[in-house]
């Protein structure tokens, strides 16, 4: 029997500081868009025609989610060209760059562009996660829930999100939410879920977050739950270390050390520019508490994007290893990239540190040599090289030694889907290497080069519209494979569903244990 019930009237009220509360939708008329449709059908055509020129496509991509990306991006031509205010416009562009499924590429407002509605940065009390047990089949369930409100209650399946049945809500979203793996899109869809997102129409939202739920019994019941300021509604959901230490903070990562085991575990969070200093401060760390022998696990899962990933690796492992690739694509924007770096002078006064060529020497020799070769010869792209010269020159066999200082026993990583771009490389690295055994689930699977920006233009006028952007170059994984739309699978594959999410920290953290005290 399924028995409905009603928590909350659906009002729209503020809690502790959050004064935005509501405003979802925007009940405002558009802007009238002023232009015809032929401009409109020649900026469409423009669009494609750049991306077909520009695009640095990812074949294994495109097979593995048997798609086209410029056929699914001409397949949204009539309703491009529809567009009668400029909001409509502005989310059919978005809509049109999202069909390329690359999560680095979006569309965003310029001034004096498109009038685009302002988005309220707000979120419901509630943390959603996705049930990966069947990809094919995305369900999604609560985890947690804020503001000590009464329910919904954790774990309890959600069938319908403002009216829609789930299933129509996944078709529906797919469209808004950049993203290059199948198991990206499911992570984000749920994080997002409770969240009024930028770049989505605003009467997508309402003026509460309603779901319809279903709990252990199979009894379905409604309800509303307030918008927010993030501060005090976002929910969040910390991993958790049983039997380890904290002993470091950085803001790249966090140490925590298991004395017993003798395992250090890092709790990977980015890649900012001050993971040199940060990595310094880890091996300083390690030196004086003896911890150079102990092995590795490597908590990945909440880590976003940035740079210097080998330079990090080559202090966390005992052995050589094959870095990442890069190329660009050789197109206007492609060669327009190149011309800056060719015009670029080098640092002089970069420090020097083993394993990074922080004054850009080796960039500008190669804009200057192997990719203006490859523009003169009329390439498609430039030679691979080692990825964007940070840390081997174009000559380079792609081959990175360690540090002088480093650790020196094995390592395990937790993988899963919420990050990518450096993160994949990274965690490329270390699997095509065969330097530690990779655990959960795959990375977000989002990689290139480089991007390119351009602000649109109404054809035939000086009207910007909006900023769009391409992926101009292909990164390839140590192992020669194209890494966007193709992170690493695990060795040991570990989803995170509706019946393990309560224990998942504690059988990753095991699992991971397992292999480490293995001979």
């Amino acid at each position: 029997m399924i028995r409905l019930r009603s928590i909350f009237a659906t009002v729209c009220f503020a809690v502790s500081g959050a004064s935005m509360g509501c405003g979802m939708p925007d009940e405002t008329p558009g802007t009238p868009l002023e232009a015809s449709a032929n401009q409109l059908e020649e900026l469409f055509d423009e669009i494609v025609e750049k991306t077909a020129r520009r695009e640095a496509f990812s074949e294994v991509k495109e097979n593995a989610g048997s798609f086209s990306a410029l056929e699914e991006m001409r397949a949204l031509r009539s309703e491009f060209v529809a567009a009668e205010t400029e909001e409509e416009l502005f989310y059919a562009l978005v809509k049109l760059s999202n069909a390329r499924r690359d999560r680095h590429l979006s569309v965003n407002p310029v001034e004096g562009g498109l009038t685009v509605p302002e988005t309220p940065d707000l979120a419901a009390p509630v943390l959603v996660l996705p049930d990966f047990s069947d990809l094919n089949d995305p369900q999604f369930f609560v985890a947690r829930v804020g503001l000590d409100l009464p329910a919904p209650e954790p774990g309890d399946l959600i069938v319908a999100v403002n009216g829609r049945p789930i299933a129509d809500y996944v078709a529906e979203f797919t469209q808004w939410i950049r993203h290059s793996t199948r198991y990206g899109l499911t992570w984000h869809m749920a994080r997002e879920l409770p969240l009024i997102v930028r770049n989505v129409p605003p009467d997508l939202y309402g003026e509460t977050l309603d779901l319809t739920l279903e709990d252990a019994a199979g009894d379905r019941y409604d309800v509303s739950l307030p918008y927010g300021d993030p501060d005090t509604h976002a929910v969040a959901l910390e991993p958790e270390y049983r039997g380890y230490e904290p002993v470091m903070e950085r803001e790249n990562f966090h140490v925590h050390v298991n004395a017993e085991e003798r395992i250090v575990l890092l709790q990977w969070l980015d890649f900012e520019r001050s993971l040199i200093q940060d990595v310094m401060d880890l091996m300083g760390l390690a030196e004086q508490e003896e911890l150079l022998d102990h092995d590795l696990i490597i908590d990945v899962r909440g880590s976003s994007g940035g740079s210097f990933g080998a330079y990090a690796i080559q202090r966390l492992v005992s052995r050589p290893f094959r870095t990442t690739f890069g190329n660009v694509r050789i197109s206007d924007a492609g060669e327009a990239l190149i011309e800056r770096f060719q015009n670029l002078e080098a640092d002089e006064d970069a420090p020097d540190i083993f394993g990074l060529n922080l004054s850009r020497s080796w960039l500008i020799d190669w804009a200057r040599t192997d990719a203006a070769e490859a523009i003169r010869r009329g390439d498609a792209y430039t030679p691979p090289t080692p990825f964007k010269l940070a840390h081997l020159p174009r000559d380079a066999g792609g081959t990175l030694e360690p540090a002088p200082v480093h650790f020196r026993g094995r390592t395990a990583i937790l993988g899963g889907p919420h990050g990518g771009s450096h993160l994949d490389q990274f965690l490329s690295m270390f699997a095509d290497n065969g330097l530690a055994t990779v655990i959960g689930m795959p990375t977000g699977g989002y990689s290139n080069t480089w991007e390119h920006e351009e602000v649109l233009t109404l054809p035939g006028t000086e009207r910007p519209v909006a900023e769009f952007m391409w992926n101009i170059g292909h990164t390839l994984r140590p192992n020669t494979e194209i890494l966007e739309g193709n992170p690493v699978m695990p060795d040991i594959y570990v989803p995170l569903t509706r019946e393990n999410y309560r224990t998942y920290d504690r059988e990753l953290l095991e699992r991971a244990m397992d292999v480490l005290r293995q001979p």
